[in-house]
């Protein structure tokens, strides 16, 4: 009879306990990694900081055909955008924390801004 106790026992701990293989691999893959980014790529990254999810950056030239800066919203003709494939077409954007005070009607301007569908939000915008 102590032979089978001692028996069961040593066969009880040898099915309760992990192989040391496993448990060391669990604790290899379970650890965080650090994760080291470059002065360069971690510049290139920070814009994309404060985009919504989904946005997408491009720019276009165009024409300013209404400024209201109690909406925040410029109104440009601008020709295609090849980065969001859109044709040619007039089309309002919010401001943002541009400053819009000095645009007016009729000023040629290069832009920048993100796009989310249809919604544009500009980024950079300078009177040619």
């Amino acid at each position: 009879m102590k032979t089978f106790a001692t028996l069961s026992v040593v066969v009880l701990l040898a099915a309760c306990s992990a192989p040391q293989g496993e448990a060391t691999k669990f604790e290899a893959t379970a650890a965080p990694q650090p994760q080291t980014a470059t002065t360069e790529a971690a510049a290139s990254a920070a814009p994309m900081a404060d985009m919504p999810a989904g946005a997408t950056m491009a720019s276009a030239s165009g024409k300013v055909e209404a400024v209201d800066t109690t909406a925040g919203t410029v109104t440009i003709a601008h020709g295609p955008v090849e980065a969001l494939k859109w044709p040619a077409m007039t089309m309002t954007f919010k401001a943002g924390d541009i400053d819009i005070s000095g645009l007016k009607s009729g000023d040629q301007v290069d832009f920048e801004f993100t796009s989310t569908g249809m919604d544009g939000t500009l980024t950079k915008i300078t009177r040619e």
